[in-house]
């Protein structure tokens, strides 16, 4: 075998360092996120009793996410990582101003107690750059931007992006609002919601795709809460609740 066909072999493997193509990308991003899921799972219930545990996570959740940039980062990873932390920390932080959950870690700074605790900040951060890595498998990527957006901004904003970012708001807002009511209320409006969503803009074959690995995301949300790492206020799959 010569070395071009070694290289190509390499590179088109699922196991390689550094990676060069989306799918051992996405392989050590997962790799990356599994010491911190396996901290949380048993360490999580005991940063709600003693904040040594909050601490040792916090610093295990660092050192993980330096290794991650210092041995894999490229292009963009930042941008990403940041937005995950505004994006996501941002809604986790107002479910928890509008008492949807309560994170159980007690906080290493008391004055920042029944706030979002520092190490799920750096946690949403990676999440986003694992959303990155799973959108460039091939199967999951869509049609390349085009600027042909609202003319207005110069065509950078799509008009179903825009469509989304509407939607994604008034389903947050609709949660926020009925989160107390019975189960079936607010997943009736998100599903009237969606289903409209669907009929105005046809899903493409790789957002049908994507919807298929979305019940990954309620497992480990409900692994999160087995592992006591939050509780809701009322829960229906769950029955691990505040009182």
């Amino acid at each position: 075998m010569t070395d071009l066909e070694n290289s190509e072999l390499k590179n088109n493997s699922l196991f390689g360092f550094p990676p060069k193509n989306p799918e051992q990308r996405l392989i050590l991003e997962v790799i990356f996120l599994l010491p911190i899921i396996i901290s949380v799972g048993f360490l999580g219930w005991l940063s709600s009793i003693n904040v040594i545990f909050t601490l040792i996570i916090t610093i295990i959740f660092g050192i993980n996410l330096g290794l991650r940039f210092l041995l894999i980062n490229e292009k963009g990873d930042w941008l990403f990582y940041l937005f995950g932390v505004l994006a996501g920390g941002g809604n986790d932080l107002m479910s928890m101003l509008n008492n949807v959950y309560g994170y159980t870690s007690i906080p290493l700074i008391p004055l920042l107690n029944g706030l979002l605790p520092l190490w799920m900040i750096l946690f949403w951060g990676q999440v986003f750059l694992l959303f990155r890595k799973i959108f460039g498998i091939k199967w999951f990527k869509g049609e390349p931007f085009h600027k042909d957006g609202f003319k207005i901004f110069r065509g950078w904003v799509d008009t179903k992006l825009t469509v989304d970012l509407v939607i994604l708001i008034c389903l947050r807002i609709t949660i926020y609002s009925t989160y107390m009511l019975p189960f079936w209320i607010p997943a009736f409006i998100y599903g009237i919601v969606i289903c409209l969503r669907f009929l105005i803009f046809r899903p493409q074959k790789n957002e049908l795709l994507i919807i298929t690995i979305l019940p990954y995301a309620f497992i480990f949300e409900g692994l999160m809460v087995t592992f006591g790492l939050y509780v809701y206020v009322n829960s229906f799959f769950f029955k691990k609740c505040i009182k």
